[in-house]
């Protein structure tokens, strides 16, 4: 199990942050995306964007996103993979840290997106969600300008990014800019750990994870520490100070790889439970219309087989 869960399925997620300092003499968790990529590279990103066009279509504005807001959004996976998707569709990936903003318009170049994905250098809490809808404007397709000119079909905060939002005036903040730059009836989808943890003393009892990845092409092996013994949470914030580390060794020797520096950050998460993000979202002007276990909408939230929280907030129809 990637969280160290026992009666559940081994994850298919896990969450990173860039909001905490690293340790000295070493990179923080978003300062090397090959790394990054490395550890968090085995999710079926095809399979996810269609889970949100899915979204879409059945609980948002009724039709495949024609564009999508993706905010946290690292190397761009999520924004690449539904303008990959759905045909005409645009993107605006939002991100704060440069290794990645430099990375994720790569990762655009390299799937000829230039001209339906725009990558944004922007922070979550203090967003300015009117550039957002304009800049996805401006890129939008004639025949779906109007649709986008009223603001996104889907708006997405993944990868547990929306755990950063230790504060709850951040939190609040987030969403009332995701609810601003949606359309009328459009969804918002928050991937997040799975309360399960908080309500059976996992976190309590600070028990780390890790596992590994290996990545034939390249010859190397990505070793992933998440959580370390003795990692402190606070019960009354539900905050965890989470101890993530990466290591990556060369295959054929398994010492460390040329070109790689171990990565060790402590990363501030907080711990939401559905009735915390139902009572945000209200705040924020919307209403939670379903929840997964998982970027799958075969697996209920109470399901053994529930890897993560998925919450969809929906925006009401005006």
């Amino acid at each position: 199990s990637h969280r160290g869960v026992s009666h559940r399925a081994s994850s298919s997620s896990s969450f990173v942050a860039s909001s905490a300092g690293a340790s000295p003499g070493s990179k923080g968790v978003y300062d090397d995306p090959r790394t990054y990529e490395l550890a968090f590279g085995f999710r079926e990103f095809d399979k996810e964007a269609a889970f949100l066009a899915s979204l879409s279509k059945r609980l948002g504005t009724g039709r495949d996103p024609a564009s999508l807001l993706e905010l946290g959004a690292g190397p761009a996976w999520h924004s690449t993979a539904v303008a990959s998707l759905c045909p005409g569709a645009v993107a605006v990936a939002v991100d704060n840290s440069p290794a990645m903003l430099e990375r994720a318009r790569e990762r655009v170049t390299e799937c000829a997106l230039n001209e339906r994905v725009a990558v944004v250098d922007g922070d979550m809490t203090r967003l300015d969600a009117k550039k957002c809808v304009e800049r996805a404007f401006e890129m939008a397709p004639r025949e779906s300008k109007q649709a986008v000119a009223r603001g996104f079909d889907v708006a997405c905060v993944l990868l547990g990014t929306a755990a950063h939002l230790v504060h709850t005036e951040d939190a609040i903040a987030c969403l009332r800019a995701i609810h601003d730059a949606l359309a009328p009836g459009g969804v918002a989808v928050l991937e997040l750990e799975h309360p399960y943890d908080l309500f059976e003393g996992q976190l309590m009892d600070a028990q780390g994870d890790a596992w590994d990845r290996e990545d034939a092409d390249r010859g190397v092996k990505v070793l992933v520490e998440w959580g370390r013994e003795g990692d402190a949470f606070d019960v009354q914030t539900h905050v965890v100070e989470r101890t993530v580390g990466f290591n990556v060794l060369d295959l054929a020797t398994n010492r460390p790889a040329a070109g790689y520096e171990a990565v060790e950050q402590v990363v501030r998460c907080r711990v939401f439970t559905a009735p915390e993000v139902d009572a945000l979202a209200r705040l924020a002007g919307m209403r939670v219309c379903a929840t997964f276990g998982d970027m799958d909408e075969r697996v209920p939230l109470d399901s053994e087989e529930a890897h993560n929280m998925l919450v969809v907030l929906k925006k009401d129809q005006q």
